[in-house]
């Protein structure tokens, strides 16, 4: 679900990074978001925290988000476990008034030796998934009014369209169901439909589109979906 590579080791022979009387190993680290737009110049992803865990499990650093340095010291050898997430892992369904936002997680285990300098890049996925709405051309002025809500079971929200609502794959799908109003106060609505066919990191977007046959009901859905993320919407 993640990708770590591990772009080589070289020797630190510069004078001023050796310690007299010991050696030390140095990470340097590309940390980002899979699917998430990055800036060119920036290696570490802000929106990333850091955890390191030594052998035995113990926390022996620990970086915020936006305070992850690309190099990082390590003063003895061994096993150590990087754990790269953002830092909403337990309050992401309650973020954006309870619409929910992108929640990262990954984990991978490094070897660091003395005088040596370890360069990763780690890619760290989305751990949940996102649903949103489309509508098809001129919707607003044939339906100036519309209710659309999504629910895991759970969480029940209200978006509008190109809003995004975020759920757990774990909670089996999600629900949808449009409520439109038209220019003569009539209201139009659908049961709730049910899609389970959910993985993890992807946007699912429910399209509604004009049928011209009414047996169908005078509306079409289709359920696409994305891997490319882009949460550009809300910060983290």
């Amino acid at each position: 679900m993640y990708s770590l590579l591990l772009l080589g080791m070289a020797s630190c022979r510069q004078a001023e990074e050796v310690q007299p009387g010991g050696g030390y190993g140095v990470l340097e680290l590309d940390l980002q978001r899979e699917g998430v737009p990055r800036v060119a110049t920036r290696a570490i992803d802000d929106d990333l925290a850091l955890t390191i865990l030594d052998a035995q499990g113990d926390v022996v650093r620990q970086y915020a988000a936006g305070t992850v340095p690309q190099k990082i010291l390590f003063e003895n050898e061994g096993q150590y476990t990087l754990q790269a997430y953002t830092e909403n892992q337990e309050t992401w369904k309650n973020d954006r008034g309870g619409k929910g936002s992108g929640c990262y997680y990954a984990e991978t285990v490094i070897t660091m030796e003395f005088d040596t300098q370890l360069r990763a890049t780690l890619r760290v996925p989305m751990k949940n998934y996102a649903a949103t709405l489309a509508l098809p051309d001129y919707f607003d002025d044939l339906f100036p009014s519309y209710t659309f809500t999504l629910s895991d079971g759970n969480r029940t929200v209200t978006v509008t369209e190109g809003e995004k609502a975020y759920f757990d794959v774990a909670d089996g799908g999600f629900s949808y169901a449009l409520r439109a109003t038209n220019t003569d106060g009539r209201t139009s609505s659908h049961s709730a439909i049910r899609y389970t066919e959910v993985e993890v990191g992807k946007l699912y977007t429910v399209h509604y589109d004009y049928d011209t046959d009414a047996n169908t009901g005078g509306v079409l859905i289709e359920i696409t979906d994305n891997m490319e993320n882009h949460d550009d919407d809300v910060p983290l």
